[in-house]
């Protein structure tokens, strides 16, 4: 049977909150943090093919963060182990009338009557409502339904760089009906045609598509537009994001590091005028190390 090389250590909260800006930034195939519970300890955990690949990305890693402790636990572990391991961290999480549940937690949860729940499992790639920067956008869709209620059946939604899908489905599950969602990376929407299946609760179809920002936004507007992407992906391509807000629309922007934020906001303010697109005004909220914008022109 084959194994994993599993290499583990205990860290302080902001040095975790660093680990997880840069893995986030990164996008690491390697590297996480996790914490079991909310007074347990950091930990940073790292999955390897074979030992001496372990050793080489520890080495890396400890380029950028000297202080990482000296000791990692090494261990081997059965792919069937490291294959679910993901779940160890991956909890419920719910806002209001939202309720995201993993779907191995599906019979443990008692979900209260009439609200919207979303159930998931998309591996250790993509994002499962874990993060920050997903929580942060969900609020945002929440506060959209909650503003124009009238308004969530006509409006035109869009999940760009959609990765496994929660947000587009916790919209389906709450009520929007047109709804697009795209990602460059078709392992990405193949995990969200499966969280489609496991969610017969939710009636209204989804449109998944194979695309990067260009060609994904090309010809489309959307009333309502999340973008849960990285700075270095949203910085280079605004215009793509600016020019498919529909008049009157709203663009909420996350996976961005509190630290980014004023470059981000300036550049998205100077980028609505600049093409025609108004005065735009703008909001954000900090979750942890990260931050959204909202932004609607006027």
């Amino acid at each position: 049977m084959s194994s994993q090389t599993e290499l583990r250590a205990t860290v302080p909260a902001e040095l975790a909150d660093r680990l997880e800006a840069f893995f986030f930034e990164t996008e690491t195939v390697y590297w996480g943090i996790m914490q079991r519970e909310r007074d347990d300890p950091f930990e940073v955990f790292g999955y390897f093919p074979d030992e001496s690949t372990a050793d080489a990305e520890l080495a890396e890693l400890r380029k950028e963060f000297p202080e990482l402790p000296d000791d990692f636990a090494l261990c081997q572990i059965e792919d069937s182990y490291w294959q679910n391991a993901y779940k160890e961290f991956v909890k419920p999480w719910s806002d209001r009338c939202l309720h995201w549940v993993p779907l191995w937690e599906r019979d443990n949860i008692e979900i209260p009557e009439g609200a919207a729940v979303v159930y998931l499992d998309a591996g250790m790639a993509f994002g499962t409502g874990a993060h920050e920067t997903t929580r942060l956008c969900a609020r945002r869709l929440l506060d959209y339904l909650e503003a124009h209620p009238d308004k969530a059946a006509t409006i035109n939604l869009i999940d760009a760089g959609c990765g496994s899908g929660v947000l587009a489905l916790s919209a389906a599950g709450l009520g929007f009906k047109n709804i697009y969602g795209f990602d460059f990376d078709p392992e990405a929407i193949r995990v969200c045609h499966d969280n489609i299946d496991y969610n017969p609760q939710v009636k209204t179809q989804v449109e998944f598509a194979v695309a990067d920002l260009a060609d994904g936004l090309n010809g489309r507007q959307g009333d309502l537009i999340l973008a849960n992407i990285q700075t270095d992906v949203l910085i280079p391509h605004s215009d793509h994001l600016v020019n498919a807000v529909a008049d009157g629309g709203m663009l909420a922007l996350s996976g961005i590091l509190a630290k980014e934020l004023d470059q981000v906001r300036d550049h998205y303010i100077s980028r609505f005028a600049e093409l025609g697109r108004g005065n735009a005004q703008t909001d954000s909220r900090i979750d942890g190390e990260w931050a959204d914008l909202l932004i609607w022109g006027i």
